[in-house]
């Protein structure tokens, strides 16, 4: 077979795998499209939960994968910055012992051209000559140069004695400066000493003055409070014989005495005053009496109509049940005369359909299309 077909190249498997994946695509297709009950009842559930489980699938695969590059990216970052660290450490050691050796053996003063490029060669040079009477002078040179100063250590001396005057005329200038300047602060010692002095005197004046107001102060509160306790007494004195002037008052009133004619009111004489009313007399009691006696009759003949009316009306409605139970049974056979003159005439139609039925078949569909007819078409989804 390998022979006959020859060598499969990439794209060939690529092209077969594509044939068959659109060959079981259309299988499937064909099965959803030709599934009747699927097509006219509902959706495919079961491709719906399958997809459903599938994007859920993928979905954890790339949760995962993402937490599994996180987790790489943050190992990768951490070696990173680890080998970061000592290459900067080993950088560092490079760069301190190359410091180190540049100054230990590569000075400028270890250099062999250092005599010609010294800075302070004329400072170190010795001079053209020490004296009159130098031996390295010889006939022909000459004797006196200017620039040469020769009295150079002399000059130096008188200078660091002048600068040692200076120094000890700056000592002494100073010193007078420091005893000016103590003499200063004894004085202004003294000036903060008399002024605090006269501050203390001034808060101990205060001081008193205040006393002397707070006690005039708690003298007049005194007196204040003494003359308020004495017309608090006066005040509970008077509301004591007020109170007692309100109880033999009330107890020498209309109310408490229940004097009946202050229950009456002014502007109805068949109205009682409410809050004034302390009860009926015996003839108004014997009144009442009568009245509610009367009441109490007239409330029996009324319940006697009443349950009168009661039974009357019952009678009626069980009349009318009666009527209405003969009502419906003359219905009810009605009804079935109805249903049976309906299925009589059922009966009469299934006989004619019956016979409809045998005269198409035996004599209008003799040339009948077959099943293979049929099953020619739907055979595709496309």
């Amino acid at each position: 077979m390998a022979l006959a077909l020859g060598v499969l190249t990439q794209a060939d498997f690529n092209e077969a795998m594509k044939l068959e994946k659109r060959k079981q695509y259309e299988e499937e297709r064909r099965k959803r499209i030709f599934n009747a009950k699927q097509r006219l009842y509902g959706l495919d559930l079961d491709a719906l939960e399958k997809q459903i489980s599938e994007k859920a699938k993928q979905r954890r695969i790339e949760v995962e994968c993402e937490k599994r590059y996180e987790r790489q990216t943050q190992v990768m970052q951490d070696a990173i910055k680890a080998k970061e660290l000592d290459l900067g450490k080993h950088k560092h050691a490079i760069e301190s012992d190359l410091n180190y050796y540049r100054c230990r053996f590569q000075r400028k003063d270890q250099r062999r051209e250092f005599d010609l490029n010294d800075p302070n060669w004329i400072k170190n040079s010795q001079p053209v000559r020490i004296a009159d009477d130098d031996v390295n002078l010889g006939i022909s040179s000459a004797q006196v140069f200017p620039g040469e100063d020769l009295g150079f250590k002399e000059r130096k001396q008188r200078q660091r004695e002048q600068q040692r005057a200076w120094l000890d005329q700056q000592v002494i200038e100073r010193k007078q400066a420091e005893e000016c300047r103590l003499k200063a602060d004894k004085i202004l010692q003294e000036s903060i000493q008399s002024r605090d002095k006269r501050l203390e005197e001034m808060a101990n004046s205060s001081r008193r003055i205040r006393n002397e107001i707070v006690d005039s102060i708690r003298h007049y509160n005194s007196e204040m409070a003494k003359r308020k306790s004495e017309e608090r007494a006066q005040k509970k004195k008077e509301n004591n014989e007020d109170d007692m002037a309100e109880i033999y008052n009330m107890l020498t009133s209309d109310m408490l005495t229940e004097n009946p004619d202050v229950a009456q009111s002014k502007t109805n004489p068949k109205k009682k005053i409410a809050y004034m009313f302390r009860g009926m007399t015996p003839e108004e009691l014997k009144k009442f009496r009568k009245e509610q006696h009367q009441q109490m009759l007239e409330r029996e003949t009324k319940k006697r109509d009443e349950q009168l009316m009661d039974k009357q009306w019952e009678q009626y409605a069980l009349n009318m049940d009666r009527e209405l139970m003969l009502k419906q049974l003359e219905m009810k056979r009605k009804k079935q005369a109805e249903l049976q003159e309906v299925i009589e005439y059922n009966s009469i139609l299934a006989k004619e359909q019956k016979l409809q039925k045998e005269y198409n078949k035996n004599v209008m569909n003799i040339n009948h299309v077959s099943k293979e007819f049929y099953e020619q078409f739907n055979k595709t989804t496309r």
